[in-house]
C-alpha cells in the first residue's frame, strides 16, 4: 500500500494538507450542529401537548401605572372575562404552557447530597385544572381553602402541590407519590403531594432536556403590586381572532396597563419552536454552502497537485503503475486528509455542542447523526477527488521524456 509515500508527500506539502483538514473540520462542525438542532426541533414538534390547547387563550399584560392595585385589577379582570358567554373557565397564571422558562429544582430532603429534579412550577387558582382540561390520575384536586393569595405582606405559602405523572416517575419511580413530602427549595418548608395529573408540555427550556412534561401545580395567586397579571382562559371551540379582540377591549377598560399578548395557545406552541427552527434551518443552509465550498476546494487543490506532479505520475506509469493504482493513490491520500479533518471536526463539534447545551439548556447530541454527517462529508470529499484523480490516471508515461 501507498501509506508511506502518501504520508511523506503530505509532510512535504503541509500547507496543502492543513487547508483541506481545516475545511473539512469546519464543514463537519457546522453541519453536525445544524443537523442535530434541526432534528431535535422537528422531533419535538411532533410531541403531543397533553391538553386541549386549541381552545385555551393566553393573556399577558403589563402594568405601567404604579398606582394600580394588583388585587383589585386581577379580581376585576376575572369577573369581567368570566361574564363573556364564550368563556368556560379562567385562571391566573404565573407561567404558561409552551412558555415556561423559570426552571426550579425539587428535592426529597435537605441534605447537601440531595438529588435535584428540574421542573417548571405553575401557579394557578382553583380553576387551573379545569382550564387546561387535564386529568387527575391519583389523589385529589385542590380544595378552595388550599388556594393561597399572597401579597407584599403575606408570609403564608401553599402546603400542598400536585405533580405531573412524569415528575412523579422521576422522583418516586414506581412508588406512589401521594402523601409524600418534597422541597421546592432546600431552605423552605416541605410541601405535600396530594395529586398526580396527566402531564402537559411546559416550555422550550425543559423540552430540550427531554423533560417536556415535568411540572408542578401550586395553588397560589399573587396579588403583588408591580406584577404583570397573566391569565389562561378556556373558551368554546371554534372561536376566531375576533373574540381575542373582544378580550383586549374588555381589558383595556381598566387604565394603567398595556395588553401585551392575547392569543390561542396554538400560536404560543408554534412560536416556541420558531426561533430555534429558523436558526437550525439557517445553519443547515450555511453548512451545505460550506460543503459545496469544501468539495470545490478539495477538487481544486488536488487538480493543482496533479498539475504539479505530472512528471511523478508519468514516472509511476512508466514503471508499470496501472491507471486504477494512480486513482487509488489520490483517493487514499484524500481519505487520510479527510479523516484527520473529521477527527478534528468531531472534537470541535462536541465542544460546541456542550457549550450550546449549557447556554440553551438543551441536550441534542446524537451519536447516530454525528456518524451519518461524518460519512456524508467523507463521501462528498471522495466524490470531489474523483475527477482530478481520473485526470491524473490519464497522464501518459511519455511525459517523463519531455523537457529533457
Amino acid at each position: 500500500m501507498e501509506f508511506g509515500p502518501i504520508l511523506k508527500s503530505l509532510k512535504r506539502r503541509k500547507a496543502f494538507a492543513s487547508l483541506i483538514i481545516l475545511q473539512v473540520a469546519i464543514t463537519y462542525t457546522v453541519m453536525t450542529i445544524s443537523t442535530l438542532q434541526t432534528n431535535a426541533t422537528l422531533s419535538e414538534w411532533n410531541l403531543p401537548s397533553g391538553f386541549d390547547h386549541e381552545n385555551v387563550v393566553a393573556v399577558s399584560s403589563q402594568i405601567f401605572d404604579e398606582s394600580v392595585q394588583s388585587k383589585g385589577l386581577v379580581q376585576d379582570d376575572i369577573e369581567k372575562l368570566s361574564q363573556l358567554p364564550q368563556v368556560k373557565s379562567i385562571t391566573t397564571a404565573e407561567q404558561m404552557p409552551f412558555r415556561a422558562e423559570r426552571v426550579t429544582e425539587l428535592f426529597l430532603d435537605t441534605s447537601d447530597k440531595a438529588q435535584a429534579y428540574q421542573t417548571n412550577i405553575f401557579d394557578f387558582d382553583i380553576n387551573g385544572l379545569e382550564v387546561l382540561g387535564i386529568k387527575v390520575l391519583q389523589g385529589r384536586k385542590f380544595y378552595p381553602s388550599e388556594i393561597i393569595a399572597i401579597d407584599e405582606s403575606s408570609q403564608e405559602r401553599p402546603s400542598v402541590v400536585m405533580i405531573s405523572e412524569q415528575m412523579a416517575k422521576a422522583m418516586f419511580e414506581e412508588q406512589s407519590a401521594i402523601g409524600r413530602q418534597i422541597y421546592l427549595d432546600q431552605s423552605a418548608s416541605p410541601v405535600e403531594v396530594i395529586g398526580v395529573y396527566s402531564g402537559f408540555m411546559n416550555g422550550e427550556t425543559l423540552n430540550g432536556r427531554g423533560m417536556s412534561y415535568r411540572s408542578v401545580i401550586r395553588p397560589q395567586v399573587a396579588y403583588i403590586n408591580g406584577n404583570d397579571p397573566s391569565y389562561l382562559i378556556r373558551v368554546e371551540p371554534g372561536l376566531t381572532e375576533a373574540f381575542l379582540e373582544q378580550i383586549r377591549s374588555e381589558l383595556y377598560q381598566a387604565p394603567g396597563r398595556f395588553v401585551q399578548r392575547v392569543e390561542f395557545l396554538t400560536r404560543t406552541q408554534k412560536r416556541m419552536y420558531d426561533g430555534r427552527g429558523s436558526r437550525a434551518l439557517l445553519m443547515l443552509f450555511i453548512s451545505f454552502v460550506l460543503l459545496i465550498i469544501t468539495g470545490l476546494g478539495i477538487s481544486g487543490l488536488i487538480s493543482f497537485l496533479v498539475a504539479q506532479q505530472k512528471k511523478q505520475v508519468g514516472t509511476r506509469r512508466a514503471l508499470g503503475a496501472k491507471k486504477w493504482q494512480v486513482i487509488r493513490y489520490y483517493l487514499l491520500e484524500n481519505t487520510i486528509v479527510t479523516g484527520i479533518g473529521l477527527i478534528l471536526g468531531v472534537i470541535l463539534a462536541l465542544t460546541l455542542i456542550i457549550i450550546l447545551s449549557n447556554n440553551q439548556a438543551s441536550n441534542f447530541i446524537s451519536l447516530g447523526w454525528m456518524i451519518a454527517v461524518g460519512v456524508f462529508v467523507w463521501l462528498i470529499s471522495l466524490i470531489s477527488a474523483l475527477n482530478p484523480a481520473f485526470r491524473a490516471s490519464k497522464v501518459a508515461p511519455a511525459i517523463v521524456t519531455r523537457g529533457a
